[in-house]
């Protein structure tokens, strides 16, 4: 299989069966079915609770750390960039959560920490939601090329960390042009209406649509179908919140909120069952040399 050199056995290498498929539709299904159920109450006007932001934003920057983090060991294991790829944008994911919590309107300060204007948080929460789709994408593109490509055989070190590196300055520079840089960006939000700003959210919407129509072909591994899950909650995300929904705090902001935490859990809780699915096959297998050694005393 293209990209699978020397991980055979991990999910971003195991081809998925028809369990896996059966569940990530079903599961996409029961979303969908949820979305559906919301999309005619979206522009509903709830209650206005700033504190749900940093609650709901230090889960998902949690999630997203680990998920990051897990990535990154495995790439130390296995010197694979797209484990790599997948590791970049998880912790782009996680960064970017971070200037969006501050310049959020109400949550710190009445208009936002970083000298936020009030284009800023809408425009971070573009940027973050345009750039992860494009790291599936490049995850993507390099499941598809051949397998010796994929594997980095020197100066590990310095690729880890130039990875680094580039994804805390690529935040950096986009954080900068959302607060420094505001006023050279069209507006995309007016007294909290997001209706302005719907050609920008169509774009990236269809850039995530890309990147989940590019996970569902008839290889797919275990980790490209949970890939797709999160690329479908983040479809609905990004409608809910900032396409159908008009304005903050209304229903489909909230209800955005909770497909964002199903699109930042999903990975990381298939790689936590990996780990223990591993876990238990290292246990059997020590049980099974412990009695062959019995036997043979």
């Amino acid at each position: 299989m293209p990209g699978s050199t020397n991980h055979r056995g991990f999910i971003f290498a195991t081809p998925a069966g028809r369990g896996e498929w059966l569940f990530s539709i079903g599961f996409l299904s029961i979303l969908f079915a949820g979305f559906l159920a919301a999309v005619p109450y979206v522009r509903v006007p709830l209650a206005a609770v700033p504190s749900f932001i940093p609650a709901y934003e230090s889960v998902l920057f949690v999630s997203d750390m680990i998920t990051a983090v897990l990535f990154l060991g495995h790439f130390l294991q296995l010197r694979s960039r797209v484990i790599l790829v997948l590791a970049a944008g998880y912790l782009f994911d996680t960064l970017m959560i971070i200037p969006h919590v501050l310049t959020f309107p109400g949550v710190f300060s009445p208009t936002g920490f970083l000298g936020a204007g009030t284009q800023t948080t809408a425009w971070i929460y573009h940027f973050w939601h345009g750039g992860f789709p494009l790291f599936v994408l490049a995850y993507v593109y390099l499941r598809t090329r051949d397998a010796p490509s994929d594997v980095i055989r020197d100066r590990l070190g310095w690729t880890l960390g130039a990875t680094i590196l580039g994804v805390f300055a690529l935040v950096c520079t986009l954080t900068l042009l959302s607060t420094a840089g505001e006023s050279l960006l069209p507006q995309v939000i007016r007294n909290g209406d997001y209706t302005v700003g719907k050609g920008v959210t169509a774009v990236y919407w269809v850039v995530a649509l890309v990147a989940f129509a590019a996970l569902w072909r008839r290889q797919a591994t275990v980790l490209d179908l949970w890939l797709m899950v999160v690329m479908g909650a983040w479809l609905m995300e990004i409608a809910l919140s900032a396409f159908i929904g008009a304005a903050r705090f209304d229903l489909g902001f909230y209800a955005g909120r909770i497909y964002g935490t199903i699109a930042g859990s999903a990975v990381l809780i298939a790689l936590l069952l990996e780990m223990a699915r591993e876990r238990r096959s290292h246990a059997w297998h020590l049980v099974q040399t412990q009695k062959m050694e019995a036997v043979g005393q």
